[in-house]
């Protein structure tokens, strides 16, 4: 995988580990958390500086053998947007309770257009809806991976400690003027209940990794190159360094804008092949990583409205998408939406 240059913009982590409550209840919690490197963004009468912007979590219990929500518990310690005069009182946090109408709803192939028809939008919050819709990919894969285990060894993992664990990351380098690198890296850690003499990696029953490099037009969100790897290994095989190669697969991809249209090319390309879905759950962080790394180039925003001062919208002319705007799009989110205090006070 080529190397990856260039000044540290944002980093994207989501992580996901389940445990078990009981043989009829287990627990899944989902963190999403976005460290900003670089810079500030005026946002809601505000400046929000560099450091962490969004921590967000979401817990279920459930039950794995029909998929079943019993319990979802959303908590946002840190949100881009607190309630002020300037937000009109309205406030990120405000859409969360939407998300507990999913409570008794299952987790199965629908589940995510749901999701995206009570939640999406206007509706709710682009994070939480993210990190559900991961939450919501790599549960049932949880449950077939440790069903086989458990089954093949006849041993149940301790209850309360978690026993399975996927770390996603999306970093954001700035290469130059014209280029932005972009990596993804997701990693699936399953482990086995072992007795207590025996040495801790002897827990590993499976480790599963995939990562991805794009390098990026930062002025047109276009994919200049993009490469992709994956490797699996066990306690056995602790020492293999052999990586399968993706790349070739992906090269339809290249010469494609980031935004929009990202996921359903994604979907066209890897929906078809069960195997690949760990694949696809990484890459489908592009698009919205991508929106997060992208705000820390606020310097050329600056610089465009010091050179037009008169052009109230600097990004209509210079062929960026709309998303490079300060602010959000019209009905990305809740804070957004086009009837919300923000939008329509943007600019006054």
């Amino acid at each position: 995988m080529s190397d990856t240059q260039g000044t540290p913009l944002h980093t994207r982590s989501l992580t996901i580990a389940v445990s078990r409550d009981s043989e009829q209840v287990w627990r899944a919690r989902g963190d999403v958390v976005d460290l900003r490197k670089r810079g500030f963004v005026p946002l809601a009468g505000d400046i929000q500086p560099s450091g962490v912007i969004h921590s967000m979590s979401i817990e279920l219990s459930f039950d794995p053998s029909s998929l079943r929500i019993a319990s979802i518990v959303v908590d946002q310690p840190f949100v881009a947007i607190e309630s002020t005069p300037a937000t009109g009182g309205e406030c990120c946090r405000d859409p969360a309770p939407r998300l507990l109408a999913f409570q008794g709803d299952t987790l199965d192939a629908d589940f995510t257009k749901r999701l995206g028809q009570g939640f999406g939008g206007p509706l709710g919050c682009s994070h939480l809806l993210t990190l559900f819709q991961l939450m919501a990919s790599t549960i049932p894969r949880v449950v077939a991976l440790e069903g086989e285990r458990s089954g093949r060894e006849a041993t149940f993992s301790a209850l309360g400690i978690p026993f399975f664990r996927r770390s996603l990351f999306v970093d954001g380098f700035e290469r130059d003027d014209t280029t932005i690198d972009v990596v993804l890296q997701l990693a699936d850690t399953l482990t086995r209940p072992t007795p207590p003499a025996v040495r801790a990696t002897e827990r590993l029953e499976l480790s599963h990794e995939f990562k991805a490099a794009l390098r990026v037009d930062r002025k047109r969100f276009r994919i200049e190159t993009i490469e992709a790897m994956e490797r699996q290994r066990s306690h056995a095989s602790l020492g293999a360094l052999d990586w399968t190669l993706h790349s070739e697969r992906l090269s339809s991809l290249v010469a494609t804008p980031i935004i929009p249209g990202m996921a359903g090319r994604l979907f066209g390309l890897l929906s078809d092949d069960p195997k690949a879905r760990p694949l696809l759950d990484l890459l489908l962080q592009i698009a919205p990583g991508f929106i997060q790394i992208i705000a820390t180039l606020m310097d050329d925003y600056f610089q465009q409205r010091e050179q037009s001062p008169s052009n109230t919208a600097p990004n209509a002319s210079s062929g960026r998408p709309g998303v490079a705007a300060v602010g959000g799009n019209t009905n990305s989110c809740y804070m957004w939406r086009q009837d919300g205090y923000l939008e329509t006070n943007r600019g006054s």
